[in-house]
């Protein structure tokens, strides 16, 4: 965590066109923000991958489209009704509404839980409002859910108030400062291979924020077609390891018949990364869950020493293209 003052509506402006891009065509986000409005105390990244995951759940909210409305406030509250509330005080709130399905009451006390979803199999990892709530409960802060079966559901982001008190329209720079877009480091064409098109897509959505190409691929197979149709065309290639069929290392062993060079990355939720054994190297190492400043970073370092070997690939002759 690297808290600091942040302008939560300087960061929700500043992600606009993300966020139009991840919940589609046939939504629409409509921002509400307050102004003036206190300075929150946040990590920047992080509260960006809150509000991503937020709008991305209402979007699913609403198969048939609609307004995701996205609000900010300054709020003081009293005594919390359940353990995720945040405690009394002063707060800066980031509010995500939708008009979809809501949330039964039946299930409401689950939806916090790592992996609970409602989703299809493949359609949803379940730790999107786990990790929401980490966050907000990291940083001092809590969430509220306020949700009708029928009606929508509104998701409440609480965040202490930092010192300096309020910010307005009239102090912020003309254009919206993004920090993921700082820094002086390569733009590449980037193969993201991961088999859960959810998590994918929101991926794929950070990789073109921050100004990289992104070719995807929804499996071991189609990575390997995919570096044969594209030859030299792609710059990094990032695996999950868990995949059916070839797993990402079984991936990044057959991709260095392909090209020798092309630096690999691999994600893993396990703790222990030695699961991975001798595979990669700890700098190209991907450990869930991330955030977005996190890939950059790791993006960032992989380019830099592309010319350099990657890890220890041991190329398994028990591993052929026709298993």
């Amino acid at each position: 965590m690297a808290p600091e003052a942040v302008d939560l509506n300087q960061i929700i402006t500043g992600m606009g066109g993300l966020l139009q891009t991840a919940v589609g065509a046939t939504n629409r986000i409509e921002a509400v923000l307050a102004d003036p409005l206190s300075l929150a105390l946040a990590d920047p990244s992080q509260i960006e991958l809150v509000i991503l995951n937020l709008a991305i759940n209402a979007r699913d909210a609403m198969p048939g489209g609609g307004t995701i409305t996205i609000e900010t406030s300054n709020v003081r509250l009293g005594a919390p009704k359940r353990p995720e509330e945040p405690s009394p005080g002063d707060y800066v709130v980031c509010s995500v509404a939708d008009a979809g399905t809501g949330i039964p009451n039946e299930i409401l006390d689950k939806v916090f839980e790592p992996f609970f979803t409602t989703k299809e199999v493949g359609k949803g990892s379940g730790l999107g409002l786990s990790q929401v709530l980490g966050v907000a409960k990291q940083l001092g802060g809590g969430v509220r859910i306020e949700t009708r079966p029928g009606a929508g559901t509104t998701v409440n982001v609480y965040l202490p108030r930092a010192n300096g008190g309020l910010v307005s329209k009239t102090d912020r720079p003309a254009k919206p400062r993004s920090d993921l877009k700082t820094g002086d480091f390569q733009r590449a064409v980037v193969l993201l291979v991961d088999d859960d098109a959810e998590v994918r897509a929101a991926m794929a959505e950070m990789l073109r924020y921050a100004g990289h190409e992104v070719v995807e691929a929804e499996g071991g197979r189609e990575a390997l077609d995919c570096l044969d149709r594209e030859g030299d065309r792609i710059d990094l290639m990032i695996l999950d390891y868990v995949m059916p069929g070839l797993n990402g290392v079984e991936t990044a062993r057959l991709s260095r018949f392909r090209r020798p060079g092309l630096p690999i990355m691999l994600m893993t939720g396990f703790a222990d990364t030695e699961v991975l054994g001798a595979e990669t190297s700890a700098d190209h190492i991907l450990q869930k869950p991330f955030y977005t400043a996190d890939l950059v970073a790791k993006i960032e370092g992989a380019l830099r020493t592309a010319s350099k070997p990657f890890g220890t690939i041991r190329l398994d002759p028990t591993v052929t293209d026709a298993e």
